[in-house]
């Protein structure tokens, strides 16, 4: 078995950390491997942010997520950028706020940003709802794993901002699971 994830958006939207907190809730699973690798622009804001995982139960060979079953979208250019690496019944999941355009069979669109601004009064922990999302959304990540690691990478209150909005994540991606997805015909699709 071999699973790819990928989470793309903009400098300054967290991209590198989940993909860093999600490696090591996975590799805390003595059953599993993980690959994590990341890229990004020199810019600190606004510039290509990227985190690519691979999960699997034999020795990885090839470290860069190439295939993706799942892809996490905060932004129109992340998607874009990562839209041609999509397998064929890939999960597309995206921040409705900041992917405007996007031509996908399997849709998911969550406010992100929107439930940040609303429900915690800060934009930036759109991020930690995502991964609470995408916990319930992968099978090989469990939710209590990535809130260990979170809680090992913050403290005080910057885990007491962080923690409450993973967990909602986690608590809407379990009402979204079953939910179905935004549909558009196969011989619409454009990657």
């Amino acid at each position: 078995m071999r699973y790819e994830a990928g989470i793309a958006g903009g400098g300054g939207q967290g991209i590198v950390l989940m993909g860093t907190i999600l490696a090591e809730a996975v590799a805390s699973d003595e059953n599993l491997y993980v690959a994590q690798t990341q890229s990004y622009d020199p810019a600190v804001r606004g510039g290509r942010a990227e985190a690519g995982l691979v999960i699997s139960d034999e020795e990885i060979d090839y470290p860069e997520a190439l295939e993706l079953n799942l892809m996490v979208a905060l932004n129109q250019a992340g998607y874009e950028r990562n839209a041609g690496k999509l397998k064929r019944n890939a999960l597309v999941v995206v921040d409705n706020d900041l992917v405007n355009h996007i031509v996908w069979h399997k849709i998911l669109r969550i406010p992100f940003t929107a439930m940040a601004r609303d429900k915690f009064k800060d934009e930036r922990v759109a991020n930690m709802i995502a991964m609470g999302a995408l916990t319930n959304l992968c099978e090989y990540l469990d939710s209590s794993a990535v809130e260990k690691s979170i809680s090992s990478r913050f403290k005080g209150e910057v885990l007491d901002l962080n923690l409450p909005a993973f967990r909602e994540g986690v608590d809407y991606g379990a009402k979204v699971r079953g939910s179905g997805f935004d549909s558009v015909e196969e011989e619409d699709i454009e990657i």
